[in-house]
């Protein structure tokens, strides 16, 4: 069994960078952070890479930003990493959907770290904002380094892994914040889809629009019918960008039956909403 570290004895530092990234994994969003806690876990393993920030965000003011890639003195190799940006939406599942624009620019958009070097990645609007929520970009550093044929042999060669960094990049949202969700059931499936199905247990499906100008993260659904009221606490928080549509399905009880008639949304902010029903 392994020794636990006494109290004088501190955490490597890619321990304490990892339980950093899962932080901002609870406070973000899963779906993001923990695509950088993998690409960072990897790296900071041997303390040889730092991104800082992990989340990048231009206020509603600001037009540029900026995220600095450490590559420690102690690596072996030099990294190439391209940088790209994309747009960051989401499915029903909240899985990420990315497509490319043009709205931010990331310069450069190669560059070459040295072991000891500090490369800076600078993150522009281009023009005005293109709309007046929050918008949700990705800024995609991958390592497309070639393998050093002078490394290529001798007994520590092993399989050189490619760090893929995915950084969260928000542009927020001009004047107050706007809080307005929309709910309304999902739609029934179709008799061959469930015939084809095992049958599922009893459950209310319920879909939300984020129709505000800020994200929302949901710690609490709770969905009522008549004479009836169910909760699914989600611990780590679902995000719903802006613009995008969830699904949730909540487990039901004997007796919780018919239609839905409120939705309500406990968020990671402690706020109570109160869902507006709509066909979206």
């Amino acid at each position: 069994m392994p020794r636990r570290p006494t109290p004088c004895q501190r955490a490597p530092r890619g321990h304490t960078r990892a339980l950093g990234i899962r932080r901002l994994a609870r406070t973000l969003g899963a779906t993001a952070a923990l695509t950088v806690l993998t690409a960072l876990s990897a790296g900071t393993a041997a303390g040889q890479v730092m991104v800082n920030p992990v989340v990048i965000e231009l206020g509603a003011h600001q037009r540029a930003a900026a995220v600095s890639v450490t590559l420690s003195s102690k690596a072996r190799t030099p990294m190439r990493l391209q940088a790209e940006l994309l747009r960051w939406e989401q499915d029903l599942d909240g899985q990420p959907v990315l497509r490319p624009s043009d709205t931010l620019l990331v310069t450069p958009s190669i560059a070459d770290l040295q072991p000891g070097a500090v490369q800076l990645f600078r993150v522009t609007l281009r023009g005005t904002r293109p709309a007046p929520g929050e918008l949700a970009y990705r800024l995609i550093l991958e390592d497309i380094a070639e393998p050093d044929a002078a490394t290529g042999s001798g007994p520590d060669v092993g399989v050189r892994v490619h760090m893929r960094y995915d950084l969260p990049v928000l542009l927020a949202a001009p004047g107050p914040v706007v809080n307005r969700l929309l709910w309304k059931p999902c739609p029934a499936p179709d008799a061959a889809a469930m015939a084809a199905t095992p049958p599922l247990p009893a459950a209310a499906c319920v879909r939300l629009f984020n129709a505000g100008n800020r994200r929302v993260k949901v710690q609490t659904l709770v969905v009522e019918g008549d004479g009836w009221q169910q909760r699914l606490v989600i611990n780590e928080g679902d995000n719903v960008l802006v613009g995008s549509e969830r699904a949730w399905r909540l487990p039901l009880q004997a007796g919780q039956v018919g239609a839905l008639r409120a939705v309500q949304v406990l968020t990671a902010r402690g706020e109570t909403l109160q869902a507006e029903a709509s066909g979206f």
